[in-house]
């Protein structure tokens, strides 16, 4: 075997790739919150604006898999596409909820919060199958606690309030960790790739029924599809969603499915928390937030907690290797 076939090449292999993800996703983070601004005489509001903007990034994106991945449509089986749809369904209801509040918070602090979705893991794992919990691992689900609510105060002055877009945040976290449990679970006998093309179009289809709901009973869906139509004008916002639907969402959410059921769950939520790194970094140099004490504080509390839950898991990898 040629040790570019190995085991271990295909895991370096993989934990670059998904370590590239991480950095795309980070970049999604003020990409998102550019169309949320453009996006604030929606005549359905917040939520229409929300569910709009996944679905055009989704039906972009399985339009980009059609013209170059048409095998990714053909070739999985119809258990994969049920387990990819299943997967997207918890994906959809996650990243609305995130999206809701990007509209309220900051770039950052939505990338740090969202990153406690790795540390509420192990309490599912708990929750299913009765799995004891370490100490360690509740001990930095404490920390992420913490470092969410010194995130909360920077802008809420000398009182502590977490705010709606932090809360709702804070909500998709734990859907996301429902993703992360579930891929793992349902990734490992199918072959790499194939719960793309569900996933993808599963959340699609459910953020195409949100937003034809959500514009029937408030602008009407003609008016929701005319000023969809002009906002995609805007040059501006045309860029974003391009970035958004090419290296955001068609790469980075086909190489999660390819790529994180490679390596062990453990690994794959350690190189997750370079997201919130990732994202923080481009919102201050896009002005979204400013390099701050409590910043720092907060968000390293928060990836110093996630690293503790998933320090027994990395011990346990790495006594596996060197054994």
């Amino acid at each position: 075997m040629r040790a570019a076939d190995s085991p271990r090449s295909d895991s370096v292999r993989a934990t670059v790739m998904l370590v590239l993800t991480t950095f795309v996703w980070g970049l999604s983070f003020p990409l998102m919150k550019r169309w949320l601004d453009a996006s604030q005489d929606c005549p359905g509001g917040s939520l229409l604006a929300a569910v709009t903007l996944i679905l055009v990034r989704m039906t972009l994106g399985l339009v980009i898999l059609a013209l170059f991945r048409l095998s990714l449509f053909t070739r999985p089986s119809w258990q994969a596409h049920l387990r990819g749809g299943g997967i997207g369904v918890v994906f959809f209801v996650g990243f609305a909820l995130q999206v809701l509040g990007l509209a309220q918070t900051t770039p950052a602090l939505s990338g740090f919060i969202t990153s406690l979705g790795s540390a509420w893991v192990p309490l599912l794992v708990f929750l299913w199958w009765r799995t004891k919990v370490p100490p360690l691992a509740l001990t930095g689900i404490g920390y992420g606690v913490l470092g969410t609510a010194i995130l909360a105060k920077i802008d809420s002055g000398a009182e502590w309030t977490l705010g709606m877009g932090d809360l709702l945040t804070l909500f998709a976290s734990m859907v996301f960790a429902v993703e992360i449990l579930l891929l793992d679970r349902l990734g490992q006998d199918v072959p790499s790739g194939d719960l793309t093309v569900s996933f993808f179009g599963m959340t699609a289809l459910l953020s195409l029924l949100t937003a034809v709901a959500c514009a029937a009973t408030t602008s009407g869906i003609a008016e929701w599809i005319r000023w969809t139509a002009n906002n995609l004008r805007s040059p501006g916002v045309a860029l974003d969603l391009f970035l958004l639907t090419v290296f955001c969402t068609v790469l980075a959410f086909h190489w999660m499915t390819v790529y994180q059921p490679q390596v062990s769950a453990s690994r794959a939520a350690l190189i997750y928390l370079l997201e919130p790194l990732f994202s923080a970094v481009f919102s201050i140099a896009w002005g979204y937030d400013e390099v701050t004490p409590r910043l720092l504080l907060g968000g390293g509390i928060i990836l110093g907690g996630n690293l503790l839950v998933d320090a027994p898991r990395l011990v346990q990898d790495w006594r596996k290797r060197t054994a």
